[in-house]
């Protein structure tokens, strides 16, 4: 489910790299899809030659395409929105450092997650997030945003790249994180959630403090996430914690066949 193979379109006017998203299949009941990389170079032409692209997701039954490119790409992007893809969101991947100055709060733990606590964790993703790029989408939509993201929980749980961590306090999970770990030295939060009705009690700024100095303690060194930009709230719980802001990636979906006509629960 992880794993992918790259397929590569080239031509003097456009070059492409894009692949499966098998990981998002089970989520819309149809195949899904990215474009990696792409160059424009030739506009006029390469609009005829992203037929090719057109035809493999038409034949390969593609509901959804999603591309993010840095935001000073604006020729590339203004080419695929001609095409028919729509700008969703900026997606911001601030990163941290100096983690010795973050003290972990006495009445919270942080522990590894277990096939125990699958089913709990699972049932706050599928209903704490709103500002997910599937939820901010109008053609795709609130109820397969919470489907996608229960099933990125579920997965962390058999992703040999990825840990889970919950935070107890007073005997209950009050929060999560899905962990990777590029190098030694450095760890990318993939997900983190709030337990479903803890939110805008002044509970975050203690858990992600707490993670932040469990990571010190680990050896870590740099501490990095990704954020939407349509996610106000934990922007300034962010800028709050000392968390610098790179220059933002744009996100952009296509569906191939039309708006995604989906259960909404």
């Amino acid at each position: 489910m992880f794993s992918f193979t790259m397929q590569h379109l080239v031509t003097p006017a456009l070059k492409l790299d894009y692949h499966l998203t098998p990981w998002d299949e089970p989520i819309l009941g149809a195949p899904t899809a990215a474009i990696a990389t792409i160059g424009v170079y030739i506009p006029q032409q390469a609009t005829v030659d992203f037929i090719a692209f057109r035809a493999w997701c038409l034949q390969g039954g593609i509901q959804l395409v999603c591309c993010r490119l840095a935001q000073d790409r604006l020729d590339e992007c203004g080419f695929l929105e001609t095409q028919g893809f729509r700008f969703i969101e900026l997606n911001y991947r601030p990163t941290v450092s100096g983690l010795a100055r973050f003290q972990a709060d006495p009445d919270i733990a942080i522990l590894p997650a277990t096939m125990a606590d699958i089913d709990e964790i699972v049932g706050f993703a599928a209903q704490i997030y709103d500002a997910g790029r599937l939820h901010a989408d109008p053609q795709v939509g609130v109820g397969l945003g919470n489907r996608r993201y229960a099933a990125w929980a579920r997965n962390a749980f058999n992703n040999p790249r990825q840990s889970v961590l919950k935070c107890e306090m007073d005997g209950g999970t009050v929060g999560f994180f899905v962990v990777e770990a590029p190098d030694p030295a450095s760890r990318f939060w993939s997900l983190i959630g709030l337990a479903t009705g803890m939110s805008g009690r002044g509970l975050g700024r203690r858990v992600w403090q707490s993670m932040l100095a469990h990571h010190h303690e680990e050896g870590v060194a740099q501490v990095s996430t990704s954020i939407s930009s349509h996610n106000v709230a934990v922007h300034n719980l962010y800028v709050a914690l000392g968390f610098r802001f790179p220059s933002p990636e744009i996100t952009l979906h296509w569906c191939p066949t039309g708006p995604l006509n989906r259960p909404t629960s």
